[in-house]
């Protein structure tokens, strides 16, 4: 009996076995998790349908005025953009010309006994170029008034040399007077010192900071074949009258230059001194006299400002050579020069009465 129960007992569990594969093979598979939905259910909504293959007819006309709109748009923003950009720009000039402004009156003021820092800022005075050390080279312009004749422009220039202090300071005083009198006359432009470098320096001197005579730099043409020369066997290479290693090789003068040619002054009135005395150059007539100062000519130089507006381009230039450099005239004298000055400058630029009476005719 234990024998059949020995035997009995692996038979059973084998027969168990099989009945339980029996059983798990008649229940199947389990579905997979990644396995696609069948064809009669309803996809899953998280699931990306699959594109059309079908291309949609496109217009032509309607994409080109789509690109011509989206490229005007892109155009007016970049016009806007550099718009505010140049905004920005003119806003940071006007502010540096303030500033270069407001120091070169205080320089003046604190440098010339006989002009105030305010009676510079008085003025409004332009800003227009900067002179090799950086000051700034203004001018103050009085415009034709409209209604009124106006018989040509002025161009007036103070401080060419440096240590002619007096050349500097009659022109602001000259300017006091147009403040009150300008009548529309003349077109003037008015440039108090067009060397503030050698102004301004703790000592004074002629050249400017280079150590150039502006007054023998101008582009005149004889200028490479005699101003050098000059400088080395008449003047025994005096540093004053030093001409540079070129024509119009300085700023200052390359800015004088460039004033003349787009200004077109019909006259230039140049202050200078002490010599005591008015010199001409130019097609006549000269004025005899303004003031005390009485026409005596000079001569030109190689390089010279009278050489260069006087004999090359035919213009006439008065350069006025006051009695000292560091001693004021009075105010009647200064008043009396300007009305002289005036009255020949009427006389100059007064049209030929035979082209006034056919104008006459005209209207």
């Amino acid at each position: 009996m234990k024998e059949m129960v020995r035997t009995t007992r692996p038979l059973l569990s084998l027969l168990l076995l099989l009945l339980t594969l029996a059983a798990c093979m008649s229940r199947g598979p389990e579905p997979s998790a990644n396995k696609e939905p069948s064809a009669n259910k309803e996809p899953s909504a998280n699931k990306q349908q699959q594109p059309s293959t079908q291309t949609p007819a496109v217009n032509p006309e309607a994409a080109a005025t789509q690109t011509l709109i989206e490229t005007e748009r892109k155009q007016a923003l970049l016009d806007e953009q550099i718009a505010q950009a140049n905004q920005a720009e003119e806003s940071a000039k006007a502010i540096e010309a303030v500033i270069a402004i407001n120091k070169l009156c205080h320089a003046i003021g604190r440098k010339l006994g006989s002009v105030s820092i305010e009676d510079c800022e008085r003025e409004p005075l332009i800003h227009s170029e900067y002179s090799t050390e950086g000051r700034s080279i203004a001018y103050r312009e009085y415009l034709p008034i409209e209604g009124h004749q106006n018989l040509g422009k002025v161009l007036v220039l103070g401080g060419i040399h440096g240590d002619e202090l007096s050349s500097v300071s009659v022109v602001f005083k000259w300017l006091k007077i147009l403040d009150q009198f300008h009548n529309g006359l003349f077109h003037w432009r008015i440039v108090p010192t067009v060397n503030p470098d050698g102004l301004l320096r703790s000592k004074s001197q002629r050249q400017n900071s280079n150590g150039i005579d502006l007054n023998r730099n101008f582009p005149t043409a004889d200028w490479s074949k005699n101003a050098i020369a000059y400088w080395e066997h008449k003047t025994k290479y005096n540093p004053r009258r030093n001409p540079g290693s070129a024509p119009a090789s300085e700023v200052e003068t390359q800015w004088i230059v460039n004033q003349i040619d787009s200004f077109q002054p019909d006259v230039i009135i140049s202050m200078h001194a002490p010599y005591h005395l008015v010199d001409y150059d130019g097609p006549p007539t000269a004025p005899e006299n303004l003031g005390s100062l009485y026409l005596r000519k000079l001569g030109v130089y190689p390089g010279s400002l009278g050489n260069y507006v006087g004999i090359d381009k035919n213009k006439p230039i008065v350069t006025v050579e006051l009695k000292s450099a560091g001693i004021m005239p009075r105010q009647t004298e200064i008043d009396t020069m300007w009305n002289d000055l005036v009255r020949w400058l009427s006389e100059q630029l007064q049209p030929d009465q035979a082209i006034t009476e056919r104008l006459s005719e005209q209207d």
